[in-house]
């Protein structure tokens, strides 16, 4: 029998089966919840009891769980602000340890979110800048194209849906359109739009015919009319503007409401349609296959000029087109002037008016009405074309515009004996481009500020010169204009002539104005062509160069050809080793570049290759060749700053380049051939080279 000590001391286990059933003590037990059990100096004691106090809140039961009891919640805001002091202290420890280790910081443009970024290339208007920022990263390429790289601009038909539709459905896509071109409907016909050709963003369907659904001709223009409208509406950055839409009923005044959408954007807007140059209210009844309901269009643009002011538009142009269509036996501005009183920051301005080609008939539309109107912020006007019925509107009108700087007046019914100007008319007046009236008017009127103050004049086109024999009560027609352009000799450096008759023309001319560095002549008036229209050059060549004696800044002149015609066949496109030729335009071997060995010297060259050119021209062109070869080297000796020459072609949108330096014996003759030492170098210094090159198209 077992004693009772060793019974009483025996443990007693569990059932077999069963785990052992364990105490488990709550947390928030083991926790005092007095604040002062806790200094303010043991911060990590702080922690750790927080942490084990909010551990403490999941094993609750009931609806208990995560709850504080008051006494735990006034705990836990103790224990906090004693924390709270340490850690600002330890993130601002960081902050300094991590910034003097240099440690790189992910920021930056190309760290922002997409949509961030869409926004940021919104301000951007230009091309160019949009193209720059696209080769910076492949992602920032992701986000220019194509939703704003190809929509910045868009060239396209009225009657291309598909656009319109393309926008009206994308509103973000429609919102990067800045330039918004609308071609005439038979531009295919013309040559001018074939070169440019059509701009349209990649993934629009080109195809409209799954939008045109109706075969009536005058309900399509119609769904046309409502498609560009609502596409309107929704490019909310539009700024630029260009309306060539001539052979379709759809006219400007149409759109119109819609236009006035984005007044609160557009800067510039370009129209060039007919119908813009009719009277309110009679294209409805007048213009051929014009369809209806311009009342309506009409009335609400009746209704905009109080209530939507274009104050962003600084540059209009009205243009009237050579086609047929739309045109007018009598024109007028009153369209035109509806349009401008919306303007209050007009700074250009330009209406421009040409007769139909079938019709040249007609009268020109008055600009009474327009004349009436003032911008206190216009720069620029050009008026071409029109009829002035009253002078003295004319002259308010340009009395009132003192920040005037660029001056274009093409008006009828201006004469001598009744365009009379106030003092103090455009001092600020920089180019003048208008008859020999208006030249006269303007460079005679005087300024408050006293006679010696002129206007800083620095260009005058357009004018002609009457010739010797015009002469009235033995006074010259041009002794006035003479006078007043020798007055302001000191800054008129530009001058583009409209015709001239004879050699004392341009000599009386270049006595007045000495500092000219740019010379137009323009086309000599009534003389006889017997080659079919073609003038050769010169025949008088030792007056021209007594001409330019007295022009010794003159860098430009154009309007008289000096050089002979080369044949380009005859220049071969050789090589000769080891110096390699190429030539940079085939008329002439004075552009002929060279890359010789440096243990050559280049005059070797220079007449080996001139050898192998001139025996390959023809005895004719040769004899030319040497004969520009002189024309060049004297009127650089003439005119040592004279560069620009016209080209032997007319409207070949060439020039010939005069330039002095090192250059090829072709240029230059041959007559340096074999000279050595530095008399040899002295004189290949002193070469006229000329070359010919083609100007950039704008």
């Amino acid at each position: 029998m077992p004693s009772p000590t060793a019974s009483a001391t025996r443990s007693v286990g569990p059932p077999k089966g069963r785990p052992p059933k364990q105490t488990v003590l709550s947390p928030s037990k083991s926790i005092n919840p007095d604040p002062s059990a806790y200094p303010r100096t043991n911060p990590v004691g702080a922690l750790s009891t927080l942490l084990k106090l909010l551990s403490s809140l999941s094993t609750r039961v009931g609806r208990c769980q995560y709850k504080l009891t008051p006494a735990e919640h006034a705990l836990s805001l103790h224990l906090v602000s004693i924390i709270d002091p340490y850690v600002y202290q330890g993130a601002k420890t960081l902050s300094t340890v991590v910034s003097a280790q240099a440690k790189l910081i992910i920021s930056g443009l190309v760290y922002q979110p997409t949509e961030i970024l869409d926004s940021i290339m919104s301000f951007l208007d230009s091309k160019r800048d949009l193209l720059n920022v696209a080769l910076c990263c492949k992602h920032l390429h992701d986000v220019v194209f194509p939703r704003h790289f190809e929509y910045r601009f868009i060239r396209c038909k009225v009657s291309s849906i598909s656009v319109w539709n393309h926008l009206l459905v994308n509103h973000s896509l429609a919102r990067n359109v800045r330039r918004l071109e609308i071609v005439d409907e038979r531009s295919f016909a013309s040559t001018a739009i074939m070169s440019r050709g059509m701009v349209i963003p990649r993934g629009i369907n080109k195809r409209d015919t799954d939008l045109e659904s109706t075969d009536d001709e005058l309900g399509m223009h119609k769904k046309q009319e409502r498609y560009l409208g609502l596409a309107l509406q929704r490019m909310s950055g539009l700024k630029e503007l260009k309306w060539s839409c001539n052979h379709s009923p759809i006219s400007i005044e149409h759109i119109w409401p819609a236009l006035l959408m984005r007044c609160t954007t557009l800067d510039t807007l370009e129209i060039a349609d007919n119908l813009v140059f009719t009277s309110k209210g009679s294209e409805g009844d007048d213009a051929a296959g014009s369809s209806g309901g311009e009342s309506d269009s009409e009335k609400e643009d009746g209704s905009g000029p109080a209530v939507l002011p274009m104050s962003t538009l600084t540059n209009a142009v009205f243009k009237s087109t050579r086609h047929s269509y739309g045109a007018r036996k009598n024109p007028e501005v009153s369209r035109i002037t509806e349009i401008l009183s919306r303007c209050p920051s007009l700074k250009n301005l330009q209406v421009t008016f040409v007769r139909p080609t079938r019709s040249q008939v007609g009268h020109l539309p008055p600009v009474n009405e327009l004349l009436e109107g003032r911008w206190s912020n216009l720069t620029g006007l050009s008026l071409s074309g029109v009829h002035c019925a009253s002078t003295a509107n004319l002259s308010d009108f340009l009395f009132d515009h003192h920040q005037l700087e660029s001056l274009h007046l093409d008006v009828s019914g201006v004469y001598t004996s009744n365009f009379f100007l106030r003092p103090d008319t455009l001092p600020r007046l920089r180019e003048i481009t208008s008859t020999k009236v208006v030249i006269n008017a303007i460079l005679g009127c005087s300024l408050s500020s006293g006679e010696s103050t002129l206007r800083p004049i620095e260009a005058i086109k357009g004018f002609k010169l009457s010739g010797i024999l015009a002469v009235e009560e033995g006074k010259h027609l041009d002794h006035e204009l003479l006078h007043n352009l020798k007055k302001h000799s000191s800054t008129l450096h530009r001058v583009e002539l409209g015709g001239w008759h004879d050699m004392d023309d341009i000599k009386k001319l270049a006595s007045s104005l000495p500092g000219l560095t740019y010379l137009d002549l323009g086309k000599r008036l009534n003389v006889n062509t017997n080659r079919g229209g073609v003038v050769g050059p010169v025949t008088n060549f030792e007056e021209w160069l007594e001409v330019l004696l007295t022009l010794p800044e003159l860098r430009a002149l154009h309007g008289v050809k000096f050089f002979y015609e080369i044949s380009t066949h005859n220049i071969p496109n050789s090589s000769i080793n080891p110096a390699t030729v190429s030539t940079a335009s085939t008329s002439s071997p004075a552009t002929i570049h060279f890359q010789t060995p440096s243990t050559i010297p280049a005059s070797f060259w220079d007449s080996l290759v001139a050898a192998k050119i001139q025996s390959q021209m023809s005895l004719m062109d040769r004899s030319r060749m040497k004969k520009n070869d002189w024309t060049a080297s004297m009127l650089v000796w003439r005119c040592p700053k004279l560069r620009r020459v016209d080209y032997w072609e007319d409207g070949s949108s060439r020039i010939i380049v005069l330039t002095r330096g090192p250059g090829s014996s072709a240029a230059g003759g041959s007559g340096d051939q074999g000279v050595d030492g530095g008399e040899a170098t002295v004189r290949e210094s002193n070469k006229v080279r000329w070359e010919v090159r083609r100007l950039k198209s704008v």
